[in-house]
């Protein structure tokens, strides 16, 4: 694998440093790198050209979730206007339910005042009653006590 010399490093040093310093840097390199290395590197090295295309993929996987993700957010924007909506819709079906809740209770207040005014009506004429019946049975024995 030659080393490339970029051109503003060929002008800075000339062509004659570049031309003794490029073998010298191959050669460093190749000393210092382990086997091992060299060969992890060479299994996992890609091409250029096939970096460039797999670049080029990224680039368009990098658009699509672009817009992958804005659909994300306004969907997220249109489920939060729904919650919210529908929260509404519940506070507001909750206040009707309690005052019809109060209603029905006010309701049954009502009837049980107007039973407990009927019980207490038809204690009394009971009583009464009774209280008639035991007097004219108490008339109709003295009668029939002191009559000859």
């Amino acid at each position: 694998m030659a080393i490339q010399v970029p051109q503003t490093v060929r002008r800075a040093w000339g062509d004659e440093l570049v031309l003794e310093f490029v073998p010298w840097l191959e050669q460093v390199i190749e000393e210092k790198t382990s086997p091992r290395l060299k060969q992890l590197v060479e299994e996992k090295a890609v091409p250029r050209d096939e970096y460039r295309q797999v670049l080029s993929r990224l680039d368009v996987l990098e658009h699509d979730v672009a817009d992958i993700k804005e659909n994300v957010r306004e969907l997220r924007h249109e489920m939060r206007r729904e919650i919210g909506d529908l929260r509404g819709e519940i506070v507001g079906l909750r206040d009707e339910m309690n005052r019809r809740f109060v209603d029905m209770e006010r309701h049954f207040e009502v009837r049980l005042d107007q039973m407990s005014d009927r019980m207490l009506v038809q204690t009394r004429w009971l009583i009464g009653s009774i209280a008639l019946f035991g007097t004219i049975l108490t008339i109709l024995q003295v009668i029939a006590q002191f009559t000859p």
